[in-house]
């Protein structure tokens, strides 16, 4: 049986040619896609045939739906500009965590691999952890789940691949689209050993930052839980002394009580 998978991974970018250098060296089979009014900037770091030059557009939604149509493959992957890093979190302990990868051929494995689990069981999305601490239970007990929010790096196929992001809903994306997967497909699959770190959000230049003022983030955390009610609970914890962070609850339920929009 052939195992090929027809996946693509798309970066989409604003502002950070910076980033490029690194999202490289991680991802090196991704294409970035970017406003047609950067690609110079960007083409200093990029081989030409890695662009994928969009027209002029407001906000990071808009630009995913594009990207949705515009690419073709099957199965869609995509990634954060800033990426940094991999997190192995099955050897995390409380006085440090497990491995770093960094290496390009084990990322694209471990991508293709959610993507191939995704496909077998009949999944339209893959996804990681969405955070870099051990949650409980611990990713060595529950390593695979059917809910994770769809951040920094996921995949959709199936329904999902046509399943367009709500501009309504700006710096809220992730989870409104997650919840509206639930909603519509019932489960994801989640490969929970594995963080894909990007950093800080809405942190440095570029990106969403200057696009989602503070204004529009009340909108549409508002708007998250006039849609959803209780079936998602936001509020900002402390973390190992980090300061605090947004972490989110999705509770899930048996009945299509949250059918109705």
């Amino acid at each position: 049986m052939d195992g090929s998978l027809d996946l693509a991974i798309v970066v989409p970018s604003r502002r950070r040619p910076h980033n490029m250098p690194t999202i490289r060296r991680l991802l090196p089979s991704a294409t970035v896609c970017v406003d047609e009014r950067e690609v110079e900037d960007y083409a200093l770091f990029v081989p030409r045939d890695r662009l994928l030059a969009h027209p002029p557009m407001d906000g990071f939604a808009v630009v995913c739906n594009w990207i949705m149509d515009a690419v073709a493959a099957e199965i869609l992957c995509f990634a954060d500009d800033d990426l940094v890093r991999v997190l192995v979190l099955t050897g995390w302990r409380r006085s440090g965590r497990g491995a770093v990868i960094t290496e390009a051929d084990t990322i694209l494995g471990i991508i293709e691999n959610a993507a191939r689990a995704a496909k077998d069981i009949g999944a339209s999305t893959f996804a990681f952890s969405h955070t870099d601490f051990a949650p409980s239970p611990r990713p060595a007990e529950r390593p695979i789940r059917p809910v994770a929010i769809l951040s920094n790096v996921f995949g959709i196929m199936g329904p999902a691949r046509h399943r367009k992001m709500d501009p309504c809903f700006a710096g809220r994306n992730a989870i409104e689209l997650t919840l509206r997967t639930l909603l519509e497909d019932r489960f994801g699959y989640a490969d929970c050993r594995f963080f894909f770190d990007c950093g800080p959000i809405f942190a440095g230049r570029g990106g969403n930052v200057g696009l989602v003022t503070a204004a529009r983030w009340v909108e549409s955390t508002k708007a998250l839980k006039e849609t959803y009610g209780k079936h998602v609970g936001l509020k900002r914890v402390a973390i190992d002394g980090r300061g605090k962070i947004d972490t989110m609850r999705i509770r899930v339920s048996r009945s299509n009580a949250m059918a109705q929009k």
